[in-house]
């Protein structure tokens, strides 16, 4: 009772001292909800829109430490993709090829990310269809040179639906300057002077084995070290050839496994075959081999989507067929892509699908021919690739909380200072009930129930403030950059203001605000509560 007679003295309908200390917190729990339900549904939205083409986990293979594809011939990946699709959760399967490109439009080019598309697999295309902004993602069968641009793309280039762009793959580009750089240096093998005396000399120290000699085992893995050493990039197409089967023969006989006699003829047969390699005649070969690369090709544009301005997605999508031939897999006759790309239906609950996935696999650590050192698996998910990315938004969100928390911070200031101004004015009246027996706590009470009053009602209202302003938040967004001020631009990002409505996020702010407002009553009250009533009455 008291403390509400306190908070309006002049018993009108409202006290304007009040109603001031009610704003203060009301204002600061609306600016606080509102940011942060903005921030919190604009990172929903990016999160989204990047998921639409960010596999939720890409299955691997590697060679060496180096990617290697996946062949239908030597891995029977379709079957692989048949067995995932199975497992639960997994809402889809298809493969991954994407790569860097150059596109050129008739006045510009820019370098921008290519990726496939399966026409085959709608569930791939059905997260893309919310952000295009013209066109379809209909390339039919997937055989004709078709393709969709992103909005940055077509801006650059200047170029909209029905236009062709001019896309070259870098890799093909890159490959092109290695050979160049290549040439310019003699033979990498015969420059060696090491490689050849320890081939030559691998047989010394062998000891006589039933159907043959063996190789002591340091050796051979020393030579293979040493051939190891050497950047397959470096290499001429012969030079490669012949050192990878010295490597291969080397590995298959370190296990106490002798060399027959027609392997040891072989063995000093590739000697002199790589003592004897002309420089001019290989490069002349590697030269030759430009010409046996994939060549450009001109894409009509059918569509145009809109990806989130702060992680701009794959500048281009391409049907996989035409993918393949572009970055040369057809050329090989095999059915031949980068990866697996796997969907699930809840990608921030994957549970344990990445063992799951890993023990459907087939082992191909062993040794080969064609592989000799194996080649390993690997399954990573979309919040292993994203991690920087979503930790500097969580980073954003974080620092903007804190920032925006100052604002409640000088509300209670102020209302701390409300409260002593206040208790200063009613010190006679409250050394009148010390007076009369009452205690500190009683004294407390009264200013604590001030702020407690203060406290729920500011929160009250600045949650039906917040839930006001994001209800119409396009209309304010609007009249705001009428003039000038929009806060939040959201042309950039090709979405509309979005906000998240997270009733923890509303609780969380309103009970904060409220804990600081009751925190800045009880002090001043704990000083007026320890006050000598006879010094107090006796003051003016």
């Amino acid at each position: 009772m008291l403390a509400v007679r306190y908070l309006n003295p002049l018993r009108s309908m409202f006290s304007i001292i009040t109603l001031i200390c009610l704003g203060g917190v009301a204002l600061g729990v609306m600016v606080l909800i509102v940011v942060l339900s903005v921030m919190e549904g604009l990172q929903k939205e990016m999160e989204t829109r990047t998921l639409a083409f960010t596999p939720h986990y890409v299955v691997s293979l590697y060679e060496q430490g180096r990617l290697s594809t996946l062949t239908e011939e030597d891995t029977n990946w379709p079957s692989i993709v048949d067995k995932i699709s199975r497992l639960p959760g997994v809402v889809s399967v298809y493969p991954l090829i994407e790569q860097d490109s150059f596109l050129q439009g008739e006045n510009s080019r820019l370098s921008a990310r290519m990726q496939a598309i399966d026409p085959s697999n709608h569930s791939q295309m059905l997260p893309l269809l919310p952000m295009l902004r013209a066109g379809s993602f209909d390339f039919g069968e997937g055989l004709d040179q078709e393709c969709v641009i992103s909005a940055q793309v077509a801006s650059a280039l200047h170029i909209g639906i029905g236009d062709q762009v001019h896309i070259t793959p870098v890799g093909s580009i890159d490959r092109v300057a290695t050979i160049y750089s290549m040439i310019q240096t003699p033979l990498l093998t015969q420059r060696d002077d090491k490689l050849l005396p320890s081939l030559r000399g691998i047989f010394e120290n062998s000891s006589p084995a039933r159907g043959g000699e063996r190789v002591p085992a340091e050796k051979l893995q020393a030579l293979a070290d040493h051939i190891n050493e050497y950047s397959p990039d470096r290499l001429r197409r012969s030079e490669r050839d012949l050192l990878g089967d010295f490597y291969t023969d080397a590995l298959n006989h370190i296990g106490d496994v002798p060399f027959t006699p027609d392997e040891k003829k072989r063995w000093f047969a590739r000697i002199d075959a790589l003592a004897a390699l002309d420089r001019d005649k290989e490069d002349g070969k590697e030269v030759k081999s430009i010409n046996e690369m994939v060549m450009p090709m001109d894409l009509n544009v059918v569509g145009i989507y809109q990806p989130p301005e702060n992680m701009p997605g794959p500048g281009i999508f391409i049907p996989l067929t035409i993918a393949q031939d572009l970055v040369g897999y057809g050329s090989r006759g095999m059915n031949e892509v980068m990866g697996l790309c796997v969907r699930i239906e809840d990608p921030n609950m994957p549970g344990n699908l990445e063992q799951s996935i890993l023990e459907l696999l087939p082992d191909l650590s062993g040794s080969t021919e064609n592989h000799p050192v194996g080649r390993m698996w690997s399954v990573s998910s979309w919040t292993h690739n994203l991690a920087q990315w979503f930790k500097l938004i969580a980073n954003e969100r974080t620092m903007m909380s804190f920032v925006l928390s100052i604002i409640s911070l000088i509300a209670s200031f102020c209302i701390m200072a409300v409260m002593f101004t206040m208790s200063l004015q009613r010190k006679r009246e409250i050394a009148v009930l010390q007076a009369l027996g009452a205690t500190p706590g009683k004294i407390m009470a009264i200013f604590t129930w001030q702020g407690i009053i203060i406290g729920i009602g500011g929160a009250v209202m600045g949650i039906v403030l917040a839930l006001l302003v994001l209800y119409y938040r396009l209309e304010i967004q609007a009249a705001l950059a009428g003039i000038g001020l929009d806060p939040f631009p959201m042309q950039a990002h090709g979405i509309t203001l979005p906000a998240e409505y997270n009733p923890a996020t509303f609780a969380r702010q309103a009970i904060m605000a409220f804990m600081m407002v009751t925190i800045a009553a009880i002090i001043p009250a704990f000083f007026i509560s320890r006050q000598d009533p006879a010094k107090a009455l006796r003051s003016n």
